[in-house]
C-alpha cells in the first residue's frame, strides 16, 4: 500500500471501474441530490465556455450560507488542494499534525519543503487532542498546526475554545470537511490571521468527481492565495452544481436525520463482532481495530466489498479499518459478511 494512497480505489489497472460496494470512501451515500443532478443536466453545453474566473454566483452563495465575507474566500478545486496552495504560498518553517490524520497534510507540508512534527495521539484515549501538549512543540508563532475538524479516520471532534487557545501560540489551519454532515457551530466565523477553515463540498454532496471546496482566510492572505491558484480552478459544471448544492437545505436536513439514524445502528451491530474495538464515530464513517484485520479485508474484497486499511495512516498499523456508513441495506451487507468472517 503506498504511502498517501487514499480510499476509493475502484479502479483496476486499465483505469476501469470495478463493480465494488465501497465503503472505503467517505462519501454521502444519498448521492446527488435532485437541484444537483438538475443543474448538471441544464448547464451541460455551457462547458462550451470557460468557468467564471471570479465565482460570482458560487461565492454569494457560500457567503449567505456560511455566514462569511466573500472577500475572506478562496475557491477550491477540492479541500486538498488548498493544503498545497496554503502551505506553497505562506511557507512556514515547520508544520505539526496531530497523528493519525489526511494523509495529504503531510504530502503537502512536504512538498513546501517544511519541516513536519508529528504530534502522536493515543488509542487508549480515543486519540483525543491535548491542545496544551500540542502546545510544547510549538517554537514559533509561524508554526502552523493543522488540525481535522471532525478528523479523518479517527472521528475527533476538537472544541472551539481549544482552538482558539492553541492559535495564541501559531497559525492554525483547519480542515471542516465533514462538519456539514453535523449541526454543530464552525469555525469559520473565528477565521483571522492565526485562523484558517477549509472545507470540502464533494463528500456531503456527494461529487468528489467533480471537485469543489473553499477556504475562509484572512483578507489579505485570501487575496494572495487567489493570485498563487490557476484562475479557472474550479470548473464550469462545479460552479453551477456547488450554486444548486448551497440552496438545498432539505438534502443537509435529510442527511442529518439518516445519518443519526444509521450511524446508531451500524456502530450497535459492529459491537456484537468478536475481539472489536470502536471508536466512537461523530460523522459518517468508522475506525475499529481487529488483529486479523488483513484477513478480514481480503475475505471482504473476495466478496467485492472495499473497507479501508489504516496501515499507512502515520499513527497507526494493519489492525485498522474505517468504513463509511452507507445506506441500510448496504450496512446490513456488509456487517452479515463480517459476521461469517469472524
Amino acid at each position: 500500500m503506498e504511502k498517501y494512497e487514499h480510499g476509493g480505489q475502484i479502479y483496476d489497472a486499465k483505469g476501469k471501474s470495478g463493480d465494488w460496494l465501497d465503503f472505503s470512501a467517505n462519501i454521502n451515500p444519498l448521492g446527488l441530490s435532485e437541484k444537483i443532478f438538475q443543474a448538471l443536466k441544464e448547464n451541460l453545453r455551457g462547458i462550451v465556455n470557460y468557468p467564471d474566473p471570479n465565482f460570482t454566483e458560487l461565492k454569494k452563495k457560500i457567503a449567505k450560507r456560511y455566514e462569511v465575507s466573500e472577500k475572506n474566500l478562496v475557491l477550491l478545486n477540492g479541500a486538498a488542494e488548498f493544503f498545497y496552495l496554503y502551505l506553497n504560498t505562506t511557507r512556514p518553517e515547520r508544520v505539526i499534525i496531530p497523528v493519525p490524520s489526511f494523509s495529504e497534510y503531510e504530502r503537502a507540508a512536504r512538498a513546501a519543503n517544511c519541516e513536519i512534527i508529528y504530534f502522536f495521539t493515543r488509542a487508549d484515549e480515543n486519540f483525543a487532542l491535548d491542545v496544551e501538549k500540542i502546545r510544547k512543540k510549538i517554537k514559533s508563532p509561524s508554526d502552523c498546526v493543522i488540525i481535522g475538524r471532525p478528523n479523518n479516520p479517527t472521528g475527533n471532534l476538537i472544541a472551539t475554545e481549544k482552538i482558539l487557545w492553541l492559535s495564541q501560540f501559531a497559525n492554525v489551519l483547519i480542515d471542516e470537511s465533514f462538519i456539514d454532515f453535523l449541526e454543530i457551530e464552525s469555525l469559520k466565523k473565528f477565521s483571522s490571521k492565526k485562523i484558517t477553515v477549509v472545507q470540502s463540498l464533494t463528500k456531503i454532496f456527494a461529487i468528489p468527481g467533480l471537485r469543489l471546496g473553499f477556504a475562509v482566510v484572512e483578507e489579505n492572505l485570501a487575496q494572495k492565495l487567489n493570485l498563487s491558484k490557476d484562475v479557472w480552478n474550479v470548473n464550469f459544471l462545479a460552479q453551477k452544481a456547488g450554486v444548486a448544492a448551497l440552496s438545498d437545505e432539505d438534502f443537509l436536513l435529510k442527511t442529518r436525520v439518516w445519518l443519526a439514524e444509521e450511524q446508531k445502528f451500524f456502530v450497535e451491530r459492529l459491537k456484537n463482532l468478536p475481539k472489536v474495538k470502536i471508536f466512537s464515530p461523530t460523522v459518517n464513517f468508522v475506525l475499529f481495530q481487529h488483529e486479523k484485520a488483513e484477513e478480514i479485508l481480503q475475505k471482504l474484497r473476495g466478496e467485492k466489498i472495499l473497507l479501508r486499511s489504516c496501515k499507512n495512516f502515520v499513527g497507526l498499523d494493519g489492525s485498522y479499518l474505517r468504513s463509511a456508513i452507507r445506506l441500510r441495506k448496504e450496512n446490513i451487507f456488509l456487517l452479515n459478511v463480517l459476521e461469517k468472517c469472524f
